[in-house]
Parts: C-alpha cells; sequence; structure tokens
C-alpha cells in the first residue's frame, strides 16, 4: 500500500488542476488564505470521492460526475468528514444528548432503573421512549415536546365589536374544508356574517369560539390553537401563516409550557427519578458536573454497563473541550467548532484506525488554553492508524502537524495553485507562502500599543446579572472603545453578553437595536438584571454566526440587496424592453428559475444510508435559469455569469464608470465587503454553503454599508473565525476604523492578535460551566499581562513579546 493518497489534476472550484500527496497515517494541516481552495480540495475533492467510493463498493451508488474534478487519486481509505458550513443546517430538535447517544442511555437507564412515584405509578412497564421529548409516546401533549408554549389571546381572537367575516376573510377562507363547514354552521343557526360578533345570542357565541358538531365547524379559538400545534410540530417550517398570526397579536411570545413545567416530557418521565434525580435535571447539567454526579453514584446504582458507557462517553466530551456544555444544549447553537469536537468525542468512542477523517478548523471557540488538549487528542487519533486532515489556520496547530499544504496564493480566481507542501521545518522557510513568515517570526499582526483613554462618563453598565453561570455580575463597559471579552469556553461570556446584555438592549433602544432574531431567541433572559447608560447610543448592531437568509436559495448577493439592483438593470436592457421581460426573470425564485429543478441548478436523489447525492439538472444544464434569462446579457456577462463572480471580480465589473454594468452603490457595498476579508466569496453561493464566520463578516459587511457616524455599538462574536493571519489584519483595522469615528466594538474572542489590540478586556472565568461566571480581570491588555489572576494575560504577553 502506498504512503500517501495522491490526487491528480484537482480541478473543482478555483482550484487549477493542482497535483497532491497527502501521507498516510499523519496528521496534515491544509492552510492558506482565507477562499484560496482549501475546502475545495479537502471536502469537494477529497471527502466526496472518498464516500463516492465507500457508497459504490456498498452497491448504493450510481452516480458518474458529468465533469470529472479530477484526474486520479489513489490511496484513498473511507472518509467521514464533519464541515462547519454543513453542520449549521442542524435539527432544531438535536440536542447534544441526542447527537452523542447519553440521550439515549439515559432514556434506558431511567426506563429500566428508575424509581416511580406512586402517586403516577399506573402499573404499566415503561420503555425508553417515555424519556424522549421527540417521541410520541414522551412528549407533553401541550408543548409537543418544546418545553415551551405560545399562549392564545382569546380577546385579540374574538373582538366583540369585529364583523363575524373580519375573523376569516384572508386566512380561514383560504382553508377550503374550514370554509366550507363556517357556511354551514352560519345557515345552521340562522346567523349574517356582516352581523358584528356582539350580536350572537351567548349560545352562538360558543359555538361560534368552539365549534359546532352538527356543521362540522371547529370554532374559531379551537381553529388557532389547533394552527399552533401545527407550528409547534417538529415537522412544520415557520410559514407566511405563523408570521400573520403573531402580527395580528393573536399569539403571545412563548412562556413555560404549564403542563410541564418546561421538560418536555409527560407526567411518567417527570415523576421517575434515579438518585433524586429526573431526567431534565441531569440533561441540564454542565458535563463535567454531570460526570462527577456519575463517578459518585456509580456503585450505588444498577446497570452497571450503562453507566460505564455514559461515564466514558462523558469523559470523552470533557477532554474534547466541552466540558460547559449540556445535554440539553441545541445542537444549532453550537459554534462550528464544538460541533466538530462533538464528532471528534464520538469518534474516539468508537475506537476505530485506518479512517481518513477531515475537520475544518476545530479550534474555533477555544480559548489559547484548550488548544493543546485537543491537538494531543488528534495526535492520538494518528497514532491509532488514522489519516487526519485539518483545515486550518491556527499556528498551534500548523506547528504540530507532520505535514503542511498551502493554497493560494490569494482568494477566488487569484487562487487555487499549490503553494508547498511538505514538513513544518521547510514550510518554515518557503519564500513564496503568505502564512510561512508569521510562523518563522518574520512577520507578524499589528499591536495597538497606544490605547484610548475611558471616559467614565459614558459607560454602558450592567447590573447583577445571574443568568446562567453568571454569579450576580455587575461590570462596566466603556463606551468609544474596542473592548474585548475574554475567557475560556463556558465561562460565561455569551451569557453576559448575548443572553443578558443584547435582550436588555432590545428591550430599552427597541428599533434602535438592529440583530437578526426571532423573538422566542429573547424570552429566557435575566429578568433580576438590569443595564444602564443606554442613553449615550445612537444604534446598536449585534452581528453574530447564525445563517445568513431563510431560504436555501439565499446568497450574499440577495441578502444585501444587490440582486434587485442587478435585475433592474437587466430589466432595462434593450433585449429586455423589446422582448418585454420583467424583473422576475432575472432570478430563479420567481420566472427565470428552471422548471425542473426549481432554480437549484441540480436534482437530489437518496441513495441509501442517510446520503443523498446530487446530479445536475440537464434542462438548465445547472445554471438553475431557464434560457430566455440566459440570453439577455450586461456589459457581455449574463445573470449567471454575475452571480458566480467573486466579491473581487464583481467589484472590477461593477466599479468601471464606461461601463453600462456601473453602480455605485453595488460598488460600495462590494468594497466593504473587501474590507472584511470577503473578497473570494461568490455572489450567489448558497447559504448552506457559508460558514458562521463568513455569515458573521457578511452581516457586518451589510450593516457598514448602511451605519454611518459616530456612537454605534457594534457586537461581534468571535468574528475572526476561519480567516488566515493577513485577513485577520485587515479585520482589526477595520474594527479600529469604527472606533477611531467614535463608535463602540464590543468584541467575543480567543484569538490573542485580536485582544491585543483592544483598549480594554473583560475576562470571565476562572473556568467552565459551574467554573465560570465571575469576572476574573478587566484592563487594558498591557495591565492583564501583569495581572495574577488572568489567564489571557500570558498569551497576550507572548504576542507583545514576539514583537
Amino acid at each position: 500500500m502506498s504512503d500517501f493518497i495522491e490526487i491528480k489534476g484537482a480541478r473543482i472550484h478555483n482550484l487549477k488542476n493542482i497535483d497532491i500527496r497527502i501521507p498516510r497515517n499523519k496528521l496534515t494541516v491544509i492552510t492558506g488564505v482565507s477562499g484560496s481552495g482549501k475546502s475545495s480540495l479537502a471536502f469537494d475533492t477529497l471527502y466526496e470521492e472518498g464516500k463516492r467510493r465507500y457508497l459504490l463498493f456498498s452497491g448504493e451508488q450510481y452516480r458518474v460526475d458529468t465533469n470529472s474534478k479530477f484526474d486520479s487519486i489513489t490511496g484513498l481509505a473511507p472518509t467521514v468528514a464533519v464541515e462547519q458550513r454543513i453542520i449549521r443546517q442542524s435539527n432544531p430538535r438535536s440536542t447534544v444528548g441526542t447527537r452523542s447517544k447519553v440521550g439515549n442511555l439515559l432514556a434506558i437507564l431511567f426506563a429500566a432503573f428508575g424509581k416511580r412515584d406512586p402517586k403516577y405509578d399506573d402499573g404499566l412497564p415503561l420503555s425508553m421512549e417515555f424519556f424522549q421529548r421527540n417521541s410520541t409516546k414522551g412528549m407533553c401533549v401541550k408543548c409537543l415536546g418544546s418545553g415551551r408554549y405560545h399562549e392564545f389571546n382569546e380577546d385579540a381572537i374574538i373582538q366583540l365589536d369585529m364583523p363575524i367575516k373580519d375573523i376569516f376573510d384572508g386566512f380561514l377562507m383560504k382553508h377550503r374544508f374550514h370554509k366550507s363547514n363556517f357556511k354551514k354552521f352560519c345557515e345552521l343557526h340562522h346567523i349574517d356574517v356582516n352581523d358584528i360578533i356582539r350580536t350572537l345570542s351567548d349560545e352562538q357565541l360558543l359555538l361560534f369560539k368552539y365549534g359546532c358538531r352538527k356543521s362540522g365547524f371547529v370554532g374559531a379559538v379551537v381553529f388557532f390553537h389547533d394552527m399552533q400545534k401545527h407550528m409547534s410540530s417538529k415537522n412544520s417550517r415557520r410559514n407566511k401563516e405563523d408570521k400573520e398570526i403573531n402580527l395580528w397579536g393573536i399569539r403571545t411570545n412563548a412562556i413555560t409550557c404549564p403542563k410541564c413545567n418546561g421538560m418536555g416530557l409527560g407526567k411518567q418521565a417527570i415523576h421517575t427519578t434515579i438518585s433524586g434525580k429526573t431526567i431534565t435535571e441531569l440533561e441540564n447539567m454542565y458535563i463535567d458536573e454531570l460526570l462527577l454526579f456519575f463517578n459518585k453514584e456509580r456503585d450505588k446504582l444498577p446497570g452497571k454497563n450503562f453507566i460505564y458507557a455514559i461515564i466514558s462517553k462523558l469523559q470523552c466530551m470533557v477532554d474534547v473541550g466541552l466540558h460547559h456544555l449540556s445535554l440539553s444544549r441545541q445542537v444549532p447553537t453550537l459554534s462550528g467548532g464544538e460541533i466538530q469536537r462533538l464528532f471528534l468525542a464520538s469518534f474516539m468512542i468508537a475506537d476505530m484506525d485506518s479512517i481518513i477523517l477531515i475537520f475544518d478548523e476545530p479550534t474555533i471557540g477555544l480559548h489559547e488554553v484548550e488548544k493543546e488538549t485537543l491537538i494531543n487528542i488528534v495526535r492520538n487519533l494518528v497514532n491509532r492508524g488514522n489519516t487526519v486532515v485539518v483545515v486550518e489556520h491556527d499556528d498551534n496547530f500548523m506547528r504540530a502537524a507532520d505535514y503542511i499544504i498551502e493554497l493560494g496564493p490569494d482568494a477566488g480566481i487569484y487562487g487555487g495553485e499549490r503553494i508547498f507542501q511538505g514538513s513544518l521545518h521547510e514550510f518554515i522557510s518557503c519564500s513564496s507562502s503568505r502564512t510561512a513568515p508569521y510562523l518563522a517570526g518574520s512577520k507578524f499582526v499589528s499591536v495597538k500599543h497606544d490605547y484610548k483613554r475611558i471616559d467614565e462618563r459614558k459607560m454602558l453598565q450592567i447590573h447583577h446579572a445571574n443568568l446562567h453561570n453568571l454569579r450576580d455580575v455587575t461590570v462596566s463597559i466603556p463606551l468609544g472603545l474596542m473592548v474585548g471579552i475574554a475567557g475560556v469556553s463556558g465561562s460565561s461570556k455569551s451569557s453576559l453578553v448575548q443572553d443578558t446584555l443584547v435582550p436588555k438592549l432590545k428591550g430599552l433602544l427597541k428599533s434602535k437595536l438592529i440583530h437578526e432574531v426571532d423573538d422566542d431567541d429573547i424570552s429566557s433572559m435575566d429578568d433580576n438584571s438590569s443595564v444602564t447608560g443606554t442613553e449615550f447610543i445612537k444604534k446598536c448592531i449585534v452581528v453574530d454566526q447564525k445563517p445568513i437568509g431563510r431560504s436555501k436559495t439565499s446568497c450574499p448577493a440577495t441578502y444585501t440587496g444587490m440582486t434587485d439592483r442587478i435585475r433592474v438593470m437587466f430589466a432595462n436592457t434593450p433585449k429586455a424592453i423589446e422582448n418585454g421581460y420583467a424583473v422576475g426573470l432575472f432570478t430563479v425564485n420567481s420566472e427565470g428559475g428552471c422548471r425542473v429543478c426549481k432554480g437549484e441548478g441540480f436534482k437530489n436523489f437518496y441513495v441509501g444510508y442517510g446520503n443523498w447525492i446530487e446530479v445536475e439538472c440537464e434542462m438548465c444544464g445547472g445554471t438553475g435559469y431557464i434560457e430566455e434569462a440566459l440570453s439577455v446579457t450586461l456589459d457581455g456577462k449574463n445573470i449567471k455569469d454575475i452571480m458566480d463572480m467573486s466579491v473581487t471580480e464583481a467589484a472590477t465589473f461593477f466599479g468601471r464608470t464606461e461601463s453600462e454594468a456601473y453602480d455605485k452603490t453595488i460598488s460600495n457595498i462590494l468594497a466593504t465587503f473587501e474590507s472584511v476579508g470577503l473578497g473570494y466569496i461568490k455572489l450567489g453561493q448558497k447559504t448552506p454553503t457559508i460558514s458562521g464566520g463568513e455569515a458573521q463578516r457578511i452581516k457586518l459587511a451589510k450593516e457598514l454599508c448602511k451605519q454611518k457616524g459616530s456612537d454605534n455599538v457594534f457586537i461581534l462574536d468571535e468574528p475572526t473565525t476561519g480567516l488566515s493571519f493577513s485577513d485577520t489584519e485587515r479585520l482589526i483595522k477595520l474594527m479600529q476604523q469604527l472606533v477611531d469615528a467614535g463608535n463602540t466594538i464590543i468584541v467575543t474572542e480567543h484569538d490573542p492578535s485580536v485582544l491585543v489590540n483592544c483598549d480594554f478586556i473583560i475576562e470571565m472565568g476562572p473556568g467552565g460551566g459551574s467554573d465560570g461566571g465571575f469576572v476574573i480581570a478587566q484592563g487594558t491588555p498591557k495591565e492583564l499581562t501583569v495581572n495574577k489572576n488572568s489567564i489571557i494575560g500570558k498569551y497576550l504577553k507572548q504576542v507583545q513579546y514576539e514583537l
């Protein structure tokens, strides 16, 4: 067997027919500037071909690519991968417990050995389904397992001075079944729909509210309650009707379900315990606390095999830095790094070898002090006989690697070349590398030495924060500065900023706070805390890592409004005017979309084992557009050509004043995209393929185009995720420009190169989970380097010392 995996002629996306060798049973890091082709090589080439061959061997695969991505790949083994851009689109009901299977083990343990409250013991045997919220046997019938419930305001539904017909116009009348039964009801009880509700008799009003069996009419109130159940079901999507109900004021914000007290389970599970704890109480513990609980109780409890299996899984999660999570934590709320470490823990438990494992920046969300442990775990996977490939920018990972591959030299069409492959020692002396100089110490991310002075009169203060693991925290955030929020994983950084400060600011600033978030996401805020100092804030812009857009056809161009302007340009061309083509022809979501693939450019086919394949649509040739839409050009480019452009390419295309495609507004948006390190991203890149870090920078670019002037507050969550050294430096300069213009940056970060450029740092800790929740240090980066309580201080000192 060959000692290398050899890829010949890789050419998907921006890869330029490159040859790559990856050593087997070694740790290989693929690096390069953002957009250089790293993911195209690791995931779209190596992983996809490894998966394809496995499925072919299993008899479940029959695809033949219409366009080959490479000439040949030899030395492959079964390949598994976890990629940031895919994992963020998870089932909203998926939790750490369900993903790690610890939840299943707990459910079996409670079903077999749980102690039942005699008051609720019906004598029937319990099964594991009774302890699972996603099971029809186990879920609470009122909230359907969510633990939260939307109450309906009956007074808003039944307004006595409203005409009877108004309740149903535009909503119920869309449902033919209800429309027919409502007419029968009115005829049966001699009701004129033009009368107001107040004219109904008591008997008629009761039937109108709660239904009439003879006519089959379900009743106005019952109808809306049934809609609530439909919208809460696990197969339901938030649709137009859901939003319409909220707009009417009929449905209130979510509250804790009164039937199950937020547990999401039926009465049998709620009243069954092990060592005095319900399954919900165990699932809500931090993982390190849960591990301690089972280690303490293991000799007292029955089901020793189950107990040891649970302890083994929990220990692996603690080892990979997930001690601060709970089993009840929803997977979509995890960072890209956390979900990969959750996967890593699962693989450690499986104890397999001879596998190719591919990771996408697993250090995301890890403090410097935690990275060493993760690297050791990955090295152990290699020692077992596995081949590990990691897409990374972190210098710690690169220094630990056996082999390094760099792609570049730049992003998009200016990247895709093999710059280097070989050992770390050889890499450091590579003269053509953009990354090596930072590792060799000949180039550094710039460090601020002059900190902006604090104006004691302008402070944003958080008082008595106690949410999650916060310990009655009161802290002052100086305005007009770049303020860093630091701390180890689970130290309560997010609890302080995203879960306490942001919801409080939402209530105080109202429309002056810009945040793409559902009302449900802020309903669990700390009611006992308070925030003062908002009188100094003009606007607050919250930029997080949640996916942009609601639709899978959303892309950076649609999200920022560029497509609206581009479509108008196409509709105004002579050919479009001559043929009567409207703007709707130039979007895949309307008239211009292919009728066969619905504008996606491909069709999905299920091939078994939970795998789907994408086959290019033969009707549109993979473009997603109909022929008429592609026949119209703007300065020689059709709509598909433009949507396939990178930001950098599009900036040139729309920035030429002599061109018919010149547009100053689009040019400004694209220039802002480049300033946040997104020059490589395509205008039409689909939302599911965009990582959390990229999504955050797209949101930041969008808001920077709109928000001008001073006294604005920008709240950012690890904005350097996925950025190379040079791109990080560019983003730091942008943030500094915002501060110099009189704005405030509040940035949650682990990266010392970002924190050392802050004017003020608030460090949470000292540990994660139950060991966190305190402000352990605060001050300038220089002050933290000499603060004995600070954990990040020594890493800030290293950055300053290197200079």
